[in-house]
């Protein structure tokens, strides 16, 4: 239930806002009818004291004082649609009366005074429906309800048929008769048309204010999001302009200032790797210079061997360190292009080398970097293998490159080691064949730049399976 209704929560902050102040502009619109609806008794209480009860009392005082008048001339002089007036012989209301009804027939019994021959009968009932609220004639046609137009008429329908409180009273007349009187009073509506319209008025308001607002003050909140991915794929972004709330541009001023550090510390850790190793050039150059003076031929070789071991080191620290100092913008491209031409390159190489066939993705990389990272890992495959066989596959949240070959493999324990720099796994690698063991921890390098990660695994077949996970594209 609880992951049900998280699925129906909004993800955007807009959604939500939304969502939130409609919840709560309802709320507010609910209790306030609720409160309205529970006045309707305090409503009906100030009716029957002041106009109910003095008008009913003025009309039997006046039955009384004209004894000859007829039932149609105190209708004519009194009655209309909403009061109703009858002449009985008995009294039309009858079993018991509710401790409300009761209490009205007691304030009558005071007003009508003297007047009265007994106790008042008092009867509260409601008139729902296409019933009309009189039932009693009225003298003027013009004050009876018009059933026709009513049904054709919303407001008219709305005036004669809405839900009513109908109070009915019998007063004994000194004569015998009864004076049966029926005041309708109309009650608001649970949920009319006019606040069911100010309900929807005031949402779209709020929707729209909402849209706005937080479009216009999340506007930073968007480009910050932009510039943290081209940090997180090693792309250098511009310093973002400080705008917006005071807590957007806190954030924004915190991540220009960590992305400033973050290439500062990189880029001086680059140079001072790339500084030493150039350093080194020249003293093992002149240590190879003066080892060929060695007599010994056989120290001799292995001090020139020696050297030229170092050379190399320094001269694949130099390269790791360009790679990484090197600035290149993203572009789309198609992965299985691009992948199909960094084999082909290793088929022109006499390799066995091998695409399947592969699917055309679209995806916004740095070339040259990914082509570099694809080669490390297509010469470790071609080297120790005799096959390489390269897939591609999109799974929806992540693009996987998969290059396996068919070689020894590695022990699993040293899977995560053979990315560090300068390993070499002799146990299970050809250390003649060998290079210095910077390939893999390039090409991790590359790859977390993109975004993804790297993972060496031993295949069920036999070999090692190299797996590149890119995450999906943005959007997509």
């Amino acid at each position: 239930m609880r992951q049900a209704a998280l699925s129906l929560w909004p993800r955007t902050l807009v959604g939500r806002l939304i969502v939130s102040m409609i919840a709560a502009l309802a709320f507010a619109q609910i209790t306030l009818v609720l409160i309205l609806n529970r006045q309707q008794d305090n409503i009906v209480g100030r009716v029957v004291h002041s106009q109910t009860l003095p008008t009913t009392a003025a009309i039997a005082r006046f039955v009384a004082e004209n004894p000859g008048s007829t039932e149609d001339a105190i209708v004519s002089a009194f009655g209309s649609a909403r009061l109703c007036l009858a002449i009985d012989a008995q009294s039309p209301l009858a079993g018991p009366m509710t401790e409300a009804e009761r209490h009205i027939a007691d304030l009558l019994a005071i007003q009508l005074g003297a007047v009265r021959s007994g106790k008042p009968v008092v009867g509260i009932d409601y008139v729902d429906g296409n019933e009309p609220v009189c039932p009693y004639p009225v003298a003027d046609p013009r004050d009876a309800p018009d059933v026709e137009g009513i049904a054709a008429s919303a407001d008219e329908q709305a005036k004669y048929y809405s839900r009513n409180v109908a109070l009915n009273m019998a007063a004994p007349l000194p004569d015998g008769r009864w004076l049966s009187v029926r005041f309708a009073f109309e009650l608001p509506a649970f949920w009319n048309p006019i606040a069911l319209m100010s309900f929807a008025i005031s949402s779209f308001a709020v929707i729209v204010a909402v849209v706005m607002t937080v479009r216009e003050q999340t506007r930073s909140l968007r480009m910050l999001a932009v510039a943290s991915e081209k940090l997180g794929r090693g792309e250098t972004a511009e310093p973002l302009a400080v705008v917006g709330p005071s807590e957007v541009k806190a954030t924004i001023g915190a991540f220009n200032t960590m992305q400033d550090r973050l290439l500062q510390y990189v880029g001086d850790r680059l140079r001072l790797l790339a500084s030493i190793s150039h350093d080194l050039r020249t003293p093992l150059t002149t240590l190879r210079l003066k080892a060929e003076f060695v007599d010994n031929d056989a120290v001799r070789d292995d001090l020139v061997a020696t050297i030229d071991e170092l050379t190399s080191i320094c001269e694949a620290t130099l390269a790791f360190s360009r790679a990484e100092a090197t600035t290149e913008e993203t572009v789309s491209v198609d992965l299985a292009a691009l992948i199909g031409e960094v084999v082909e390159q290793f088929r022109l190489m006499k390799a066995d080398a091998v695409a399947a066939e592969l699917p055309s993705i679209d995806y916004p990389i740095r070339p040259v970097a990914f082509k570099r990272a694809l080669r490390n890992l297509l010469d470790n495959a071609v080297r120790y293998g005799k096959r390489a066989t390269v897939t591609l596959g999109d799974m929806g949240d992540e693009i996987v490159i998969a290059i396996e070959d068919d070689g020894p493999g590695i022990p699993a324990d040293l899977v995560e080691s053979a990315f560090n720099p300068f390993v070499r796994l002799e146990a299970s690698r050809n250390s003649e064949t060998g290079g210095m063991g910077l390939g893999l921890s390039i090409a991790r390098s590359i790859v977390k730049a993109h975004g993804g990660s790297i993972w060496l695994t031993n295949a069920e077949t036999g070999g090692l399976r190299a797996e590149i996970y890119l995450p999906a594209k943005t959007g997509s």
